[in-house]
């Protein structure tokens, strides 16, 4: 089989993007007995398995007992990237795991329209580019800062500001506000980015800033 053919395969619920030694062995212990040809840690900071035959896949994904449902059917978000914060970084503001964590346990009134990607940056640098997610949050000396509706695809667009200083009770409050709006007024299969563009950040602030 060509190698454009091969399948690949995500590795889910690696919370937080944080690994553990028995974590690393397991990674190991898969790779051996389903025959990976490559892992690699994605631009979204998780683990795939490149260059798997389909029945190869189909095998470990019953092992793992993984839901064919998209996330974005099952009332939740895509994923969360979260840098390491000040828990494990010297520059950061602010706690991007723990509210990662928080992020990522949200349920939202129903399906969204289509995936949405969350980033999480401890600090102005930024690393997990917020500013361009569907839900971004960066964090200052203040609170956090969260904008919406950022898209780094084939038509990128930088997030609309929609709250700033923010403590962390608050921006889950308004991450949740937020989606659930968007779940309720956006067109099916329409991303954050095409839905700010048509009903602008006014009308999503007078919806979700009470």
């Amino acid at each position: 089989m060509p190698d454009n053919q091969k399948t690949y395969f995500v590795l889910p619920h690696v919370h937080a993007d944080l690994l553990t030694p028995e974590d690393l062995e397991k990674l190991a212990i898969l790779t051996r007995t389903y025959h990976v040809p490559r892992i690699k840690i994605t631009s979204a900071q998780r683990v795939a398995f490149l260059g798997m035959e389909p029945e190869t896949l189909a095998a470990l994904k019953a092992e793992l007992r993984v839901a064919e449902t998209p996330p974005h059917a099952r009332n939740r978000v895509h994923y969360v990237q979260a840098c390491p914060g000040r828990t494990w970084c010297r520059f950061g503001q602010k706690d991007a795991l723990a509210l990662g964590k928080r992020i990522e346990a949200i349920e939202l009134d129903g399906p969204l329209p289509h995936k949405v990607k969350v980033g999480i940056s401890g600090c102005r640098f930024c690393c997990c580019e917020s500013w361009l997610r569907d839900v971004g949050l960066v964090g200052e000396k203040k609170g956090w800062r969260f904008s919406f509706g950022g898209n780094g695809a084939g038509r990128p667009r930088i997030g609309d500001l929609v709250a700033e200083g923010l403590s962390d009770d608050e921006a889950v409050t308004l991450v949740t506000n937020t989606l659930n709006y968007y779940r309720r007024e956006a067109r099916s299969k329409t991303r954050s980015a095409r839905f700010m563009e048509r009903v602008g950040i006014e009308a999503l602030k007078q919806a979700v800033l009470g």
